[in-house]
């Protein structure tokens, strides 16, 4: 487990007022001030811990992801355009860390046989009947490859194309893993239907 970063909060911090001058609080990063690291901490950690918890089989592997992100983001402060806006390029730095973080504490391997996978012709109308947090829930229980490559799809809006790019595999492996990870999402579905129609009489 990584060590926890200096500004580490566990109750939870609300999202950013948007009063807040972000550029001034950029500014006082870029100068090193620690009050401003600090504050920028503070206001984004609930928004990084959401991200991370995708990735993460618990609540201390989100809280490690979320502080390897901010370390880089104070690392590479330098390369943020201020003009832009600060969250999206966020998220991109706590999805890299979320990949470096499971790459190196989960030694995920994608098999060969993944690649050959046939995905054609997948009924995927069953997953839109999950209840969002019946899928939240099913999700972090996949197998970290599943997760990780069905999060970056389905989730974060990346093309298979991107995904083999960023894990090192064919993209023929991304898309065998996504479809196994709904394969497996769908049979929990239909176990949550059926336990739902017995408790409730449907």
């Amino acid at each position: 487990m990584a060590q926890p970063f200096l500004f580490i909060c566990r109750n939870g911090i609300t999202f950013m007022d948007q009063k807040e001058n972000i550029k001034l609080i950029i500014y006082a990063c870029l100068e090193g001030k620690v009050a401003g690291q600090k504050k920028l901490y503070q206001l984004y950690f609930s928004y990084a811990i959401s991200i991370a918890l995708r990735y993460a089989d618990d609540l201390s592997e989100a809280e490690d992801i979320v502080n390897e992100a901010f370390l880089k983001v104070f690392r590479n402060l330098n390369q943020y355009d201020t003009s832009l806006e600060f969250r999206p390029w966020f998220k991109v730095i706590l999805i890299h860390a979320a990949i470096d973080y499971i790459k190196k504490h989960k030694k995920i391997k994608f098999s060969v046989l993944d690649y050959q996978f046939n995905t054609k012709g997948e009924d995927v109308s069953g997953l839109q009947q999950l209840f969002a947090e019946d899928i939240m829930k099913e999700i972090q229980l996949l197998p970290p490859k599943y997760r990780l490559v069905f999060n970056l799809y389905a989730v974060e809006g990346y093309n298979h194309v991107e995904i083999a790019q960023k894990l090192g595999i064919s993209v023929g492996g991304s898309k065998s893993n996504y479809s196994r990870a709904r394969k497996i999402l769908r049979k929990k579905l239909e176990q949550l239907n059926t336990q739902k129609s017995i408790r409730y009489g449907g």
